[in-house]
């Protein structure tokens, strides 16, 4: 087998095989990229190397991709890498030899992007790939060690109680513009600096952010002042539109039975329904999410209010998706909201024969930045 850096031309085949594979967890789901697999890397970097595995036949049996990014970590500004989309066939010599690939692999990609750090982002229900990695059977397996940085949770929010209020009616909650961007910014700043991962550290990096991010604008921005028209909070919805496709192909039982609530509260304008899954209709039709990016507020309140907001401008259909660090208890699940919520884990990937960093240490609790759009 051999081991090969993927091409722009190559875009076609990984998207194919990717979408082969299966997320197991309470929806059993499938990713479209709709052809174009780079799209969602080159929003976060124009740093980014996919690997693929093949045969002797040239037959495709593995992919996994690495994003090299400037990040806050430590509180210096140093260019950190993710890795994103481990794929491997269930061929056992294709698992074997990506596992003797694993630990070189890491050491090209430290040496061409000039990073020091590889972070991953692992669904907590995937047990599977947990016992794979994180709890691998003999330490006499060449693969790097896994070491858990952060807990958070994906949080769906699906509708709203018939007696839920919003607990700030009155605040002011305005859409970005050109008056208050330097604001926005400022409050971004601040509020990023008491995050790990951050990638907004000063105007320029928010700029280049913004630009990158494809169907982003700066009018798609809410904004909540005080009364002293000091910025309280902000959050940025987004859809990924035909970019990235979640296919729902199984729900579990207790999926199934939250999905037959949410069709029963619909009646009533509590909640917004769940695609069919492709088990039911053999049709591939993707959920609709809508994002909640840049999402910051001083309190649970405010937090709530541009929940409120958010959710009112969304489409009938769109249901909302945010991450929560378990340590920053005001984004927790309002209690009079009907949402799910799944746990995911962020881990710091070391070479066996290197010593830890510092901010691995338990005395760091600061949380971290993982944007919604590249948890899964």
């Amino acid at each position: 087998m051999k081991l090969e850096i993927a091409k722009p031309e190559d875009s076609k085949a990984l998207t194919e095989f990717y979408k082969s594979f299966s997320i197991h967890g309470p929806v059993q789901m499938k990713i479209d990229r709709n052809g174009d697999f780079f799209a969602p890397y080159s929003i976060q970097s124009d740093q980014h190397l996919t690997y693929q595995l093949r045969d002797d036949e040239q037959k495709l049996e593995g992919i996994a991709s690495f994003v090299v990014r400037d990040v806050l970590l430590n509180g210096k500004v140093r260019p950190v890498a993710f890795g994103r989309d481990l794929r491997i066939s269930s061929n056992r010599r294709a698992i074997l030899q990506w596992s003797q690939h694993f630990l070189p692999v890491m050491s090209e990609v430290f040496h061409t992007f000039g990073c020091k750090h590889l972070f991953s982002v692992l669904s907590m229900s995937e047990v599977q790939a947990l016992n794979a990695f994180v709890r691998p059977r003999t330490m006499k397996r060449p693969l790097p060690h896994y070491h858990m940085f952060r807990r958070f949770n994906m949080v769906t929010v699906h509708g709203r109680m018939p007696w839920a209020k919003n607990p700030l009616p009155h605040l002011r909650i305005r859409r970005g513009n050109e008056n208050n961007v330097d604001a926005l910014i400022y409050y971004i700043t601040q509020k990023s600096h008491q995050r790990d991962l951050s990638t907004v550290w000063d105007g320029q990096s928010f700029y280049e952010k913004l630009e990158r991010w494809k169907g982003l604008k700066l009018e798609d921005f809410l904004i909540a002042f005080d009364k002293d028209e000091n910025v309280v909070g902000c959050v940025a919805p987004w859809s990924a539109g035909g970019m990235q496709e979640f296919i729902p192909m199984e729900y579990s039982l207790r999926a199934h039975n939250f999905r037959q609530f949410l069709k029963f509260g619909n009646m009533f304008g509590w909640t917004r329904t769940l695609t069919k899954p492709f088990s039911r209709l053999k049709i591939e039709a993707g959920l609709n999410f809508k994002y909640m990016n840049f999402l910051f507020a001083d309190n649970g309140d405010i937090f709530e209010s541009l929940l409120w907001r958010a959710y009112e401008d969304a489409n009938d259909n769109e249901f909302l998706l945010y991450n929560q660090t378990r340590s920053e208890f005001i984004y927790r699940r309002p209690l009079s909201w009907i949402s799910a919520k799944m746990p995911f884990g962020v881990y710091y990937l070391s070479m066996p024969d290197k010593p830890l960093p510092t901010f691995l240490h338990p005395a760091n609790e600061k949380s971290v930045e993982v944007e919604p759009f590249f948890s899964l």
